[in-house]
C-alpha cells in the first residue's frame, strides 16, 4: 500500500523531532546518572538536591512558573475574548499587539523593564513625582521582576491557545444562555469557561513549560540575587565547570517537563478536549 504525502509527511516531521528533541533529551538524562567510578549513580542528584541554593532555585522556579501562569490566564481570558468579539479593524489591531512582542527578543523586553522598574525608571519617578515614595523602590533584581518580564513575554502564548478554542465557540450559546436569566458572570463562568477549557489546557502547558524554563529574562531581570534552575545551570556549566551538577540541573528540569506534560494528558482526558466545543 502506497503512503499517502501526508503521511510522508508525517512521518518525516516524528524523525525530525525524535532526532533534535528526543535524543538530545534521553542522552542527557543517561549522561546524568553516570558516574566515571561507579556507572549508574544518583550522586549528582543528590548533591544538587542536598544544596540549599540548588533547593530555593527550585522553589522560585516553580512560584515563578505558577504566578506568570496564572497572571497569562488573567490576562488572556479578556483579551482573548474581547478580540473574538471584535470587528475585523479592531481585531486585526489587537491581533497586532498580541504578536507584536514576538518581534523583539528577551533581551530587547528585558531591557525595556529595566527602563520600566529601574531606581531611575518610569515607575520610580512617578511614584516619587507623586509624593507616594522618598526613596526609589528596588524592584529589578527580584522575583517580583522576573515574573513581570515572563508574563510579557508569555502572554500572547495564552492568548493565542485561547483564542482558536473561543473562535469555535457557537456565538448563539451565549445569547441562549442570556435568554434563559444568566447574567453575563453566570455566562461567562458556567457557559463560555467549559467550552475554552481545551484552549486554557494548552495554553497553561505553553505557558508553564517555558516558564519553567526560561533563561534570558531571570538571567537579565532577575540577576544572581533571585537564581531559578536555569541560571544555576549555567553556573555550574560555564562558571564553576561542574558537568555533573548542570546534567542533574538538567535532568530535573527534563524530568518536571515529563511529569507536567503527564498530567496534561491526564486531565485532557479525563475532562475531555475537543468534543466540548460546538
Amino acid at each position: 500500500m502506497k503512503l499517502r504525502p501526508v503521511s510522508l509527511l508525517g512521518i518525516l516531521v516524528g524523525m525530525i523531532v525524535f532526532v533534535v528533541v528526543l535524543v538530545p533529551s534521553m542522552v542527557i538524562l543517561f549522561e546524568s546518572v553516570q558516574s566515571p567510578e561507579q556507572g549508574f549513580s544518583l550522586q549528582a542528584y543528590e548533591t544538587v538536591l542536598g544544596a540549599r541554593v540548588a533547593q530555593q532555585a527550585l522553589v522560585r522556579t516553580f512560584e515563578i512558573a505558577i504566578a506568570v501562569t496564572f497572571l497569562s490566564i488573567v490576562a488572556g481570558y479578556p483579551l482573548a475574548f474581547a478580540i473574538a468579539g471584535s470587528g475585523q479593524r479592531a481585531r486585526s489591531l489587537l491581533m497586532a499587539c498580541v504578536i507584536f512582542p514576538f518581534l523583539l527578543s528577551a533581551v530587547v523586553r528585558a531591557f525595556g523593564w529595566n527602563i520600566v522598574i529601574g531606581e531611575t525608571g518610569l515607575v520610580n519617578k512617578t511614584l516619587m513625582g507623586l509624593g507616594l515614595i522618598a526613596t526609589p523602590l528596588q524592584m529589578l533584581h527580584s522575583e517580583l521582576a522576573i515574573i513581570l518580564g515572563e508574563a510579557h513575554l508569555l502572554i500572547p502564548y495564552m492568548v493565542l491557545s485561547l483564542l482558536a478554542v473561543i473562535q469555535r465557540i457557537d456565538p448563539n450559546l451565549e445569547a441562549a444562555a442570556q435568554s434563559l436569566g444568566a447574567n453575563p458572570p453566570s455566562v461567562f463562568f458556567r457557559v463560555m469557561v467549559p467550552m475554552s477549557l481545551p484552549g486554557l489546557s494548552a495554553g497553561t502547558l505553553l505557558v508553564f513549560a517555558l516558564a519553567m524554563t526560561a533563561f534570558a529574562t531571570p538571567w537579565l531581570l532577575g540577576g544572581t540575587r533571585s537564581p531559578v534552575m536555569t541560571s544555576l545551570l549555567y553556573r555550574y556549566a560555564f562558571v564553576s565547570f561542574d558537568m555533573p551538577r548542570a546534567l542533574a540541573v538538567a535532568g530535573i528540569l527534563l524530568i518536571i517537563g515529563i511529569a507536567f506534560l503527564l498530567l496534561h494528558r491526564v486531565i485532557s482526558r479525563d475532562g475531555g478536549t475537543g468534543e466540548q466545543v460546538a
